[in-house]
């Protein structure tokens, strides 16, 4: 199922292309086309090549006119899953040509960062052979959406009902793929939004008492919180700029948020709302999963945080959980790491902090785009040196690639649980008299450390599993043909 949105681009054209082709979206830039230029990794020239498309047009270029149409081709989650990234890439080509009979210029980026797998491209509103604009009427959306929904019929893909798109418009069908346009260029607006949501964040963990009290405190300071799977998404309300946890750092995501309001580190787990038992004076009873609802946890309603049907509750690491029957009587006592074996286990974090950016050299845009690329070519050596460097120094040691990733993931729990408790003493420390601020300084100092060492950690850990990958990839069979 596919679901296509439409939107002008009339100013900083280069800055879209820019968005669109992140190399961080796109595999590296793996997944982008333009069918006017090679340098596909250079949003200026690509805009400047558009630009001057339209100079040539009979009308010319225009303040306050379009000069792209920016087009999103998304495809449900379930669609993501069926088919490549490459062939969401071709579809996206076939998409375009179409449309545009080939007569304009187009830059396509396929986006692979979220579960659901879509198309963003961008189209020269000049045609190169007519030297006309091309214009989005009424009608023009919905025949780009029936070009959309063959070309996803003829490869075996749901398509959208056309009563459940009409309906989407006002917010009631089908579920939104993507996002609105609005949220795409919001990101230019610097670090200074980033470093108020922080202070927000701050200050709201210290006087909440469970989740729902941090959102509302949140949005008093300006600051709307929403739960995006196992992700946070921070919206400042002023300016419209989103904001996803991983872009502030390790100590602004969900589970250490939840260990700073508890004051205390925690132990994540995660149950279907169908697994409910009941629900009374604060706490919340939870069947075992495997027990076949003969056995039940109690939970505080404070310790839990809500998406849609999944809950999360975050439970003090140091305190023994209750079991109780069918009817509610007490059978034994758990710790949280005990409930790991009726519940799954989180999966290990592994984006790094957030880093301050640092200047790129180059005198023009095309320059530090240059000097982006090349710096992306020799992270990628560097990934292969370090998986070479593992190789050989899991050969010497005779420990298999299995039991070393087992042992990184083993210590980054550790480590993640050791800097839960250092955040919350850090938190207690300012909140305590001046002459904790040595103190404070120190467990800041040691903040820094513990988040550096997790990195090391998440980067190994990214290592090992590329390592694996590269183990269990079957030997390609020798041809017998002559070249």
């Amino acid at each position: 199922m596919a679901v296509v949105k439409v939107g002008q681009i009339k100013t900083t054209l280069h800055l879209s292309i820019a968005y669109i082709i992140n190399p961080d979206k796109t595999e590296e830039g793996t997944l982008v086309t333009a069918n006017y230029s090679d340098m596909v990794s250079d949003p200026a020239a690509l805009a400047e090549a558009m630009l001057e498309s339209l100079d040539r047009t009979a009308a010319g270029r225009r303040a306050g006119g379009v000069l792209a149409h920016h087009v999103i081709q998304s495809f449900s989650p379930d669609d993501s899953r069926r088919m490549t990234a490459q062939q969401v890439h071709e579809i996206g080509i076939a998409f375009v040509e179409e449309i545009t009979g080939g007569g304009h210029q187009y830059v396509i980026a396929t986006h692979v960062d979220r579960d659901h797998t879509h198309n963003h491209i961008i189209i020269c509103a000049a045609n190169t052979e007519t030297r006309r604009k091309l214009r989005v009427q009424r009608g023009t959306l919905g025949a780009w959406r029936e070009v959309s929904d063959r070309l996803c019929r003829e490869r075996g893909l749901e398509v959208l009902p056309r009563r459940d798109r009409s309906r989407t418009r006002e917010g009631l069908g089908t579920e939104r793929h993507g996002f609105g346009l609005g949220e795409l260029y919001a990101s230019a607006k610097g670090d200074a939004v980033k470093d108020r949501i922080r202070l927000a964040v701050d200050a709201a963990a210290a006087s909440s008492v469970d989740f729902d009290s941090f959102a509302a405190a949140m949005r008093r300071n300006g600051v709307r919180v929403d739960v995006r799977g196992r992700h946070l998404t921070f919206t400042d309300v002023a300016s419209g700029l989103k904001v996803r946890d991983v872009r502030l750092g390790r100590a602004y995501d969900e589970p250490n948020i939840m260990a700073r309001i508890g004051r205390g580190t925690v132990t994540p787990i995660s149950f279907n709302r169908r697994m409910i038992a009941a629900s009374d004076d604060g706490m919340m009873r939870v069947w075992l999963p495997g027990t076949r609802r003969g056995l039940a946890l109690t939970v505080p309603v404070v310790a839990i945080v809500r998406d849609g049907d999944t809950y999360r509750a975050y439970l003090p690491t140091a305190s023994p959980c209750v079991i109780t029957d069918r009817r509610g009587r007490y059978v034994r006592r758990i710790t949280p790491e005990g409930l790991y074996e009726f519940f799954s286990r989180p999966p290990v974090r592994l984006e790094p902090a957030t880093r301050e950016s640092r200047l790129t050299p180059g005198k023009s845009e095309a320059q530090r785009n240059w000097y982006r690329l090349q710096a992306r070519k020799l992270d990628q050596l560097h990934d292969l040196a370090d998986e070479l460097n593992t190789a050989t120094r899991l050969t010497r040691d005779d420990v298999s690639v299995d039991d070393a990733i087992r042992d990184v993931t083993n210590r980054i729990a550790s480590e993640r649980e050791a800097f839960q408790a250092l955040l919350v003493a850090l938190d207690e420390s300012t909140d305590a008299e001046p002459v904790d601020g040595n103190r404070s300084g120190e467990l800041a100092r040691e903040l820094r450390d513990r988040e550096r060492r997790l990195d090391r950690l998440s980067n190994e850990l990214k290592t090992l599993r590329r390592l694996r990958l590269r183990v269990r990839q079957p030997e390609p069979v020798p041809s017998h043909r002559t070249p």
